[in-house]
């Protein structure tokens, strides 16, 4: 029964992450590409409608998922069917109605999102937890090569503007599969200042703003970059197919090889992400574009199941809730305000000097994770998980 029971929460974890995330991120990624072509949105313009869709994921995880517990699992419910029911009419959407369209998208991701994550915690033994955790960002990784690929096909045949009516069918699978999703009793939907002054809580907002914003900056501009450039559409998807994929390999890693040390891979992922910023920044061919696209996969693989591993250890059932949702939701502050900076800052120096803007971050974050580390007495606890 135990076993079975596992196996339901890990299989609905995996499903919905997948179908979920892998439309998401088509809008996230294209939806810049398709109001430049249409609607001649410039860089500010697109940093703005980004920005709309990270705000609107903010104010439904940091505020009506931790303090709506009651009618949680109802909110979540019509979040999604809206969800199926918004991404193919971004097909058919006009200059104006494509704002809301995305505040749409934002809010219904944002509801469901944490809530999958937090599924996690009706299970009792730790390492098959952080399993779950890890097979959950594999799911993400292997929805973002598919969803690229799928796209890359569409392509071929269609105007960018149809690529959202052809991922329909995953809307519609992230609402029928909401009405599964298991809402934890524990779980206690409040947040205190507590949680927000804990070291795991600290920790894992350091290391994953590390590398939030660079990823949030790579999938809003990378693509209109490349174009610029002269690469094709099809490309572009293709190209972040191959960002996903060793994405996918280094999360596939963790469940594999559950981590203990978490410090190892916040120091490789904070060093590789400093050199591919140099990297994709100067790229001047294809290949090279593609080469760094890879290689700044690796650091989006490890960061977020790292971050997820680092608030399973240090928080108890009670208030893993509580932790996910304001994790979350300040991730989506980060994602808010990384479009406007670099859009800021790409319409002043252009797009290729705008990625490395990034770069001090990366490095204050790893001199703050060090030194977390040498005066933190909770070490065994959350850096090396006994």
């Amino acid at each position: 029964m135990k076993f079975a029971k596992e196996i339901y929460i890990v299989s609905l974890m995996f499903s919905l992450a997948f179908f979920l995330r892998g439309s998401n991120n088509i809008v996230i990624t294209s939806l810049p590409l398709y109001v430049k072509d249409y609607f001649s949105f410039n860089p500010s313009e697109i940093g703005i409608l980004a920005a709309t869709i990270s705000t609107s994921m903010f104010i439904s995880s940091g505020i009506i998922n931790p303090y709506f517990p009651k009618c949680r699992k109802w909110i979540v419910r019509i979040s999604s069917i809206a969800y199926g029911i918004i991404l193919p009419l971004i097909s058919f959407s006009t200059s104006i109605s494509v704002w809301l369209y995305s505040a749409i998208v934002g809010l219904a991701a944002g509801m469901i999102f944490p809530n999958v994550i937090t599924m996690s915690s009706e299970i009792n033994d730790r390492k098959t937890k952080e399993r779950a955790i890890s097979l959950y960002t594999v799911a993400l990784s292997l929805s973002l090569i598919v969803g690229p690929y799928i796209e890359s096909v569409i392509l071929r045949y269609y105007p960018i503007k149809e690529v959202f009516l052809f991922f329909s069918p995953f809307g519609i699978a992230v609402a029928v599969l909401s009405f599964f999703l298991k809402f934890p009793h524990s779980s206690r939907g409040t947040v205190s200042l507590s949680v927000v002054k804990s070291l795991p809580f600290i920790l894992a907002i350091i290391n994953n703003t590390s590398y939030d914003v660079p990823f949030a900056a790579i999938t809003t501009f990378a693509g209109v970059l490349e174009i610029s450039k002269g690469i094709s559409t099809e490309m572009v998807a293709l190209s972040f197919s191959l960002y996903f994929l060793t994405s996918f390999f280094s999360r596939m890693l963790m469940v594999v090889r559950p981590v203990n040390r978490v410090l190892i891979p916040i120091s490789i992922s904070l060093i590789i992400a400093f050199i591919g910023l140099l990297g994709i920044s100067f790229s001047s061919s294809l290949f090279q574009f593609l080469l760094w696209m890879a290689i700044l996969g690796i650091p989006h693989g490890f960061t977020y199941p790292v971050s997820l591993t680092i608030l399973s250890r240090g928080f108890p059932d009670q208030r893993i809730s509580a932790a996910n949702s304001l994790f979350f939701s300040l991730m989506s502050i980060v994602a808010v305000i990384t479009p406007l900076l670099v859009g800021y800052v790409a319409s002043l120096v252009g797009i290729s000097k705008s990625f490395l803007s990034l770069e001090p971050l990366v490095v204050f974050s790893l001199a703050a994770i060090a030194i977390l580390s040498k005066r933190s007495n909770l070490g065994d606890e959350i850096y090396q998980g006994r």
